[in-house]
């Protein structure tokens, strides 16, 4: 699978998805367990992200291609900050 279409596939999907997650991320009565799940998957996105961004890097003369990549690496970080964000933690002290 090419860079591109490898690129497409990836901003298709958060596409598709950043309206629900935001949703879950706001809610509070979504379970913290569900909003670390939530932050776990868009860590492995902001991975494959910074690898594709590496990989499309490294071939010369694809500034477009890498400036989008790099927008999208910076909408998924932003996007896993603010559901980070929003998980609770819960601070247990001795009486």
């Amino acid at each position: 699978m090419t860079v591109s279409l490898r690129l497409a596939n990836l901003k298709k999907m958060h596409d598709a998805k950043v309206s629900d997650v935001v949703r879950l991320a706001k809610d509070a009565n979504t379970p913290t367990r569900q909003k670390q799940v939530i932050y776990g998957c868009l860590n492995n996105m902001c991975q494959l992200s910074a690898i594709l961004y590496g990989e499309i890097s490294a071939e010369p003369g694809n500034y477009d291609l890498l400036e989008k990549a790099a927008r999208l690496d910076d909408e998924l970080v932003q996007l896993r900050s603010y559901v980070g964000s929003h998980i609770s933690l819960r601070v247990h002290t001795a009486a």
